[in-house]
């Protein structure tokens, strides 16, 4: 075998290869991507729910209960207040 065929076989074997390594790495970073994503939303969820609990210690009168933050509870306590004369 030629110096150039040896040559031609070690560049065909070596992009070959990459692109297997391509194929390997792309993979794992769509994996990796979904990964991220689940730990975003969830802290995307503590950090609401941190965000609400600051809101109630912000809001705190001493002395006072702590009223409830969730819209549930603001209808109900609002609702007696539109229908009194």
């Amino acid at each position: 075998m030629s110096l150039r065929a040896q040559l031609s076989l070690g560049l065909c074997v070596t992009l070959a290869v990459l692109g297997l390594w391509t194929c390997l790495v792309q993979s794992r970073n769509h994996e990796r991507a979904e990964s991220l994503s689940r730990i975003q939303r969830q802290w995307e969820m503590v950090n609401a729910a941190n965000a609400q609990a600051r809101a109630v210690v912000s809001s705190h009168v001493p002395g006072v209960a702590n009223s409830d933050l969730s819209a549930g509870a603001q209808r109900r306590t609002a609702s007696p207040e539109r229908s009194a004369p």
